[in-house]
């Protein structure tokens, strides 16, 4: 479908267009495909993963196809509320994944946009049959991804409900997978189960309700597929992902080790438990954002600070300005490893430094809507401007005393080397 066929804006963004309206576009609106330029448990399946092939009811066709049409203009006409009334809200995380999606083709929709399904099987209210995408964004390729969905219907119209996950459930974490993939479901909840206690501790949760709360983790087997979970615009390289009020979103296979996954999930719930600190918390900076959650993880493979890279970065002036790697939107593609190493070794720097009990004081204050310039005031009693410079002198001095180590081990071995044998 491309933009220009679906019908025109509904008045503005932040209306939604009535339900009863929706569900008669849905219901006898079935437009031709368009362009913007143009308009510890067994695992357990939500619903199976190979489809029958049983004739279907021609309603439930005329029905789904309906919804899908509705789907496709909501997102060509960057209508988030009119597309959020067609997604099933039984699941508020899933709820949560999909505003993300909504919003963020707001932001950047595509040129074109198509869904269709193949032979559907209806149970007890629902339907399931693969769901394939096909889009455009401006400028780029044409992309596509598919998955077996699942669809509910609620009284007499029918709502996107997601993919088709197999269940497993372990205390305190419920593993979702495609179907087969039950020994990595259990491989995940194991590793969960290692990296929480210590994430939860480096955050101060461990006496609140944190340790309680039961994780949902997902897993997708392909890089595609987990992108277009998120959004269409999304196209960077990712191993997981996270956002306030969602799953955790994993990269897995079969070949994924427990060490991979503890380290994935440590980085991942390091989001998590950043997000509960405060209403504003995915309002810090990425580069904050990212450098705690590899302090997170550090324990689980990711080799502690990165203090060679950063040293390298100075050596050749190549550090960072923050805010070029503040926004996650507006960062370039080639400033990415300076959200997470440099990130992460201003995180290490304020822990070593002002301790990680003040690490914790300043996450919370941008937590509750401080900007950071407010929160390092208050904190740690300097402005940010002077936290950086104390920072990059930081860097320079082990870059320095680096170097003058690695001379004096060079002269050391050329000594050796002449001592008669």
């Amino acid at each position: 479908m491309k933009a220009t066929d679906a019908r025109p804006p509904f008045h503005t963004l932040t209306r939604s267009i009535t339900r009863s309206v929706l569900l008669a576009a849905a219901l006898f609106c079935a437009a031709p495909l368009a362009s913007a330029q143009e308009a510890a448990s067994p695992a357990t399946p939500d619903a199976p993963s190979k489809l029958a092939s049983a004739p279907e009811p021609e309603d439930l066709r005329i029905g789904i196809e309906g919804l899908l049409r509705a789907m496709e203009r909501g997102v060509l006409a960057r209508e988030a509320g009119a597309y959020m009334t067609l997604v099933d809200a039984a699941d508020a995380e899933f709820v949560q994944e999909q505003r993300y999606f909504a919003n963020d083709f707001v932001r950047a929709g595509p040129d074109e946009f198509a869904m269709s399904v193949g032979p559907l099987t209806a149970s007890d209210g629902s339907a399931t049959g693969e769901l394939t995408m096909v889009w455009r964004m401006p400028d780029k390729k044409e992309r596509t991804v598919s998955f077996d969905a699942r669809f509910v219907e609620h009284d007499g119209s029918w709502r996107y409900a997601g993919e088709t996950w197999a269940r497993f459930e372990a205390p305190g974490v419920i593993v979702m997978h495609d179907p087969g993939l039950d020994e990595l479901a259990k491989l995940t909840a194991d590793a969960f189960g290692v990296v929480r206690g210590h994430v939860e501790s480096l955050f101060e949760l461990t006496e609140t309700a944190q340790p309680k709360h039961t994780q949902k983790i997902k897993i997708y087997g392909s890089m595609a597929h987990l992108q277009a979970s998120i959004c269409l615009a999304y196209e960077q390289s990712l191993g997981g992902w996270n956002e306030p009020g969602e799953s955790i979103k994993l990269l897995a296979s079969r070949r994924t080790s427990p060490k991979q996954l503890q380290s994935l999930l440590a980085h991942e719930y390091g989001h998590c438990c950043t997000f509960v600190l405060g209403e504003r918390s995915n309002f810090m900076p990425w580069w904050t954002l990212e450098g705690v959650a590899e302090w997170a993880a550090e324990k689980y493979g990711r080799g502690g600070p990165p203090h060679t890279q950063v040293q390298q970065w100075h050596t050749r002036s190549q550090l960072a300005d923050w805010a070029d790697i503040t926004d996650f939107h507006t960062t370039k593609p080639s400033m990415g490893g300076y959200v997470y190493s440099q990130g992460h070794h201003m995180v290490w720097y304020i822990k070593e430094t002002y301790t990680a009990a003040k690490l914790n004081q300043w996450l919370r204050a941008m937590s509750r809507g401080l900007t950071i310039d407010d929160a390092t005031k208050g904190v740690l009693g300097m402005d940010f401007a002077t936290l950086d410079t104390n920072w990059r002198a930081e860097v320079a001095r082990r870059t320095a005393a680096a170097a003058a180590g690695e001379a004096a081990a060079t002269d050391t071995a050329a000594k050796r080397a002449e001592e008669p044998q």
